[in-house]
């Protein structure tokens, strides 16, 4: 595991921390051309960050939050970044549960991957990968999303778990986790 850890099989999709941008000679080395930032925005230098294509999503690392309504739209930006040759690096605030997640999300729709088989394949260049209790049953239910037969499908499935999921403190998650 290192500042910046390219994804395996992914081509150059690449997960780390925040403070890997600071990093300028990995970042150029890398060839990374856009940022997917999953962090609280006054923790990052905006100014650095204007010499790439950027894009952020304002999410804290609690199982309660939903990350899923993102994943369509970083899928994409990914998928564009690579489409255009440059290196993609997904960040959050030390490359482990909400870029984890979004990193999963993308294997999951290109390469139809469960999501162990996302995070496994993840964890061959960046074992500390893990995201919380809360994300993983959100990339469940995504699995589930895109096997739907139909988008109205895909939809009933985001609503209800959106109406019906569970929210609770970080104990309550975890001795949910362990059921």
């Amino acid at each position: 595991m290192g500042w910046i850890d390219q994804v395996p099989r992914a081509g150059n999709l690449y997960i780390g921390g925040f403070y890997a941008l600071y990093q300028t000679t990995l970042v150029e080395s890398a060839n990374i051309t856009h940022v997917l930032s999953v962090i609280n925005p006054s923790l990052l230098d905006m100014e650095l960050l204007s010499s790439f294509k950027h894009y952020m999503i304002e999410v804290e690392d609690d199982p309660n939050e939903n990350l899923l309504q993102y994943f369509e739209d970083s899928n994409r930006f990914v998928r564009e970044g690579l489409e255009q040759g440059g290196g993609v690096f997904v960040h959050c605030a030390m490359g482990k549960s909400r870029s984890a997640t979004l990193v999963i999300a993308y294997l999951m729709a290109e390469h139809h991957l469960a999501p162990s088989q996302a995070l496994a394949q993840l964890c061959e260049s960046r074992p500390v990968c893990d995201p919380n209790s809360g994300f993983m049953e959100q990339l469940e239910v995504y699995h589930r999303m895109l096997h739907a037969q139909t988008s109205g499908e895909k939809e009933t499935i985001y609503k209800t778990w959106v109406k019906e999921r569970f929210e609770g403190s970080s104990w309550e998650w975890e001795k949910r986790a362990k059921l």
